[in-house]
């Protein structure tokens, strides 16, 4: 995928949903692996990503909590 295609897409979709979506992704990936690392590398990079978009759906939360009290 070109750099002009992901910056697109960035600007149209939430970043936490983009990366809920690789999560899900690398999970599928890891079923398609063919050995054990591969597997527990694909998990990681699934745990990893699912981790930071929990996180910035919370951040995003809190920063429109914090602009509807100004």
């Amino acid at each position: 995928m070109k750099q002009s295609n992901i910056e697109k897409l960035a600007r149209k979709v939430p970043p936490d949903d983009i990366l809920h979506a690789l999560s899900v992704l690398y999970e599928e990936y890891s079923v398609g692996s063919d050995s054990e690392a591969e597997v527990e590398f694909w998990l990681k990079c699934s745990r990893a990503t699912a981790n930071l978009s929990s996180g910035m759906e919370k951040w995003m939360e809190e920063m429109k909590e914090e602009q509807e009290d100004e």
